[in-house]
């Protein structure tokens, strides 16, 4: 499919009869320009199909209105959860967000960082806490605010907004040894920074109560069928389990 021509403002401009600043300043703010003049260029933009180019804006103002946010999977309800959450607040101040995926993989996260900096970008929400050098570079580099979210207690490189993930399992933990349960296994997938940090909280608490702790962890990304068979396998390895503790979205259901 051959790439079509977009009409551009001198399209409009020459459709309705006016100059071009006119147009420009009828889409900066319409009542800047006279009533009958704003519904014959909002004629000529339905009926052209314009589409606005910022990129001379972009380039002029070094500014976007828009926000990278990078996430490491498109598939875990935590993050879709956190995602409706940023583009509710962005929307109302005038902000687009720009999504980027990396499966957990910081040489991806790196790649991904590097395009979104390249639209001029006015800042980054990052849902790690560790990086590779060079992403560290390119973010000090572009001097925007920055913050690493899902964990609170990491270094981090500005700011950073989520929890204590070692405490909070280990509260979680600890409630259901008060609750009478004492063997309790631990089932964790992808087993990247922060499931570790939930793993030690566990151990900790279990190494408190004088408990042995049971885990089943793999590498593999977390999904109902994967829950299914880490289920089945520490049953089969330790079939007096009373209880789980298990990380989100890997549970199947029924």
């Amino acid at each position: 499919m051959n790439k079509k021509r977009r009409p551009t403002l001198q399209d409009v401009a020459d459709q309705v009869g006016v100059t071009k600043m006119t147009v420009s300043r009828y889409l900066k703010n319409p009542t800047r320009v006279a009533q009958s003049t704003q519904e014959k260029i909002a004629i000529a933009l339905e009926t052209l199909g314009y589409i606005p180019n910022r990129a001379p804006e972009i380039l002029a103002q070094s500014t976007s209105r828009a926000i990278g946010v990078l996430v490491p999977s498109l598939t875990n309800q935590v993050f879709a959860e956190v995602l409706r959450g940023i583009e509710n607040v962005a929307g109302q101040r005038g902000y687009q967000t720009m999504l980027a995926h990396y499966g957990y993989q910081a040489e991806v996260e790196e790649e991904r960082i590097a395009s979104l900096l390249s639209y001029n970008i006015d800042g980054l929400l990052l849902s790690e806490s560790y990086h590779t050098p060079r992403t560290v570079r390119m973010i000090e580099t572009a001097g925007i605010p920055v913050i690493e979210m899902m964990d609170s207690v990491s270094p981090a490189i500005q700011q950073c907004v989520g929890f204590d993930n070692t405490a909070a399992a280990y509260e979680m933990v600890q409630a259901m040894i008060t609750q009478g349960y004492l063997h309790i296994a631990y089932l964790g997938a992808r087993m990247d920074v922060r499931t570790q940090l939930k793993m030690q909280g566990y151990e900790l608490a279990m190494a408190e109560a004088k408990l042995t702790p049971l885990a089943m962890t793999t590498n593999d990304a977390s999904s109902f069928s994967l829950g299914a068979s880490l289920l089945q396998q520490t049953l089969a390895k330790y079939p007096y389990v009373d209880s789980f503790f298990a990380l989100t979205m890997i549970w199947p259901q029924g």
